[in-house]
């Protein structure tokens, strides 16, 4: 195992047979698990007996983008609600499809787009 193996494993935590065979033949790597469990123990100390003062308060500013979302919603909830009840109030075209199914009917006047091509472009049919 060469240092940089056994560092890594120390650092991550990860015990490895061959970890303790080159701890015990590197000064180096020996000094480095020996610090890393001082400083382990030394955490784990801390977070078991420090404790806030009563007087300790943390006051968080107000974030920035709080005030731009209420601008936001503020004018983006009235658009909704029209953009919704303007939707909903397009009168659509009604279509009678029976009467565009059915045949023309011979007997029907001519419409004037017949009567125009028959005066402009010489067509002689009614």
């Amino acid at each position: 195992m060469q240092c940089d193996e056994a560092a890594r494993a120390l650092y991550a935590g990860t015990p490895l047979p061959e970890l303790d065979l080159h701890l015990s033949a590197c000064d180096e790597c020996r000094l480095l698990s020996e610090d890393l469990t001082q400083m382990a123990g030394a955490f784990a100390q801390a977070r078991s007996a420090w404790a806030p003062s009563p007087g300790f308060r943390v006051r968080l500013p107000l974030a920035p983008w709080r005030r731009l979302a209420i601008a936001a919603s503020l004018l983006l909830i009235p658009l909704a609600g029209w953009a919704i009840l303007s939707v909903r109030n397009v009168s659509r075209p009604t279509y009678d499809v029976a009467a565009i199914l059915e045949p023309a009917s011979t007997a029907a006047a001519p419409s004037d787009r017949e009567l125009l091509g028959a005066l402009f472009l010489g067509d002689n049919q009614p």
